[in-house]
């Protein structure tokens, strides 16, 4: 039997979207997180902006500590944009991504200097501040700033094409639904709710049909989520728990460090030194150095072994090891390249 997959061009009743609202709202009303610190009717948007760079790629629980500890210690942008890198790291290691906070130190100090310490309201000029993007834009305008915009992110895809299409892989009109939504629409609210449903129900994996409040106009209700390939992944043989880890050390991408003073060599660290936290414990013990340890990109056999490929960033700490600067020239990964199977 052959399925029909819904044309990504097929246009969509206005009435369509008004319903989609309706029933988040009225789930965020009952089920939302709105106990969240940056959630709270006080909310600014230096808070939201905050929160918006802690929240990439780390989970909620993660960031409430992390959040609330920054804003007593940075509780405006003007001290956090008098704040040195060595000031500001012990309040956001362990988030990871360290480029999004030597942004945020860039941008708390072109907002005091530039706008009078506070965000602007336009979206071009939030796009120019170092850092921010067009969802990071829309979350301060919309949160903070109570302005109409739909902060679009992976979130915001995946309940869209599913609610839509029936798969979280078909892309959407971001224009098309901003557009067609009702012109009273509450777009903070909204923001949230998708962002919550979207973790909570139509989660990336094992979504919770059975309670989704979009039913039954939802197109992934109706087909079940047949359109969507791959919901359950298959789960991985290699041996991690065994595996070598295979480090390439470098600093903000500029250069990288060898384990050899004769020619350049990657860091390569038996069991159990294959977890971030060991790699991390071993690097401060053995040499005291502070390191932001990136998950493995890759796993393969390296002359036979399993070998997780890990990227390593030095964040402080007076570095002991040859170094060698990025460029054409120089790729830290060729060496390996035809060694694995």
């Amino acid at each position: 039997m052959s399925i029909l997959v819904v044309s990504q061009k097929q246009s969509f009743s206005t009435d369509l979207y008004h319903y989609f609202v309706e029933q988040m709202l009225a789930w965020y009303a009952e089920n939302g997180r709105k106990n969240l610190p940056w959630r709270q009717p006080q909310r600014n948007a230096y808070q939201i902006w905050v929160s918006e760079v802690m929240l990439q790629q780390t989970q909620v629980n993660r960031v409430i500590d992390y959040y609330e500890r920054f804003l007593q210690r940075f509780p405006d942008i003007k001290s956090l944009a008098q704040a040195s890198w060595e000031e500001f790291l012990p309040y956001y290691q362990g988030l990871g991504y360290y480029q999004r906070g030597r942004n945020m130190l860039k941008t708390a100090q072109i907002v005091v200097a530039k706008y009078h310490g506070e965000f602007p309201k336009n979206f071009q000029q939030l796009l120019d501040l170092p850092g921010i993007g067009s969802y990071t834009a829309a979350a301060i305008l919309s949160f903070a700033y109570d302005l109409p915009f739909l902060a679009f992110d992976t979130n915001q895809q995946r309940v869209w094409g599913r609610y839509l299409y029936g798969s979280k892989a078909e892309k959407v009109d971001q224009s098309e639904i901003q557009k067609k939504l009702p012109k009273n629409t509450n777009f903070a609210k909204l923001n949230a709710a998708i962002m919550d449903f979207a973790n909570l129900v139509y989660k990336n994996r094992q979504p919770n049909l059975e309670n989704s409040p979009l039913a039954p106009l939802c197109r992934f209700w109706q087909t079940a989520g047949s359109l969507e390939k791959n919901l359950f992944a298959a789960k991985s043989d290699f041996p991690t728990a065994q595996a070598q880890t295979l480090l390439i050390l470098h600093r903000q991408h500029q250069e990288y460090y060898s384990s050899s003073a004769d020619h350049y060599e990657a860091f390569l660290l038996a069991a159990p030194l294959n977890t971030r936290s060991a790699i991390k414990n071993y690097f401060q013990r053995r040499y005291h150095l502070e390191l932001s340890v990136r998950p493995a990109y890759k796993r393969a056999f390296l002359e036979g072994k399993p070998t997780l490929f890990v990227r390593a960033q030095v964040l402080l700490g007076a570095i002991p090891f040859k170094a060698y600067p990025a460029g054409k020239s120089f790729q830290p990964e060729a060496p390996f390249q035809t060694r694995t199977n």
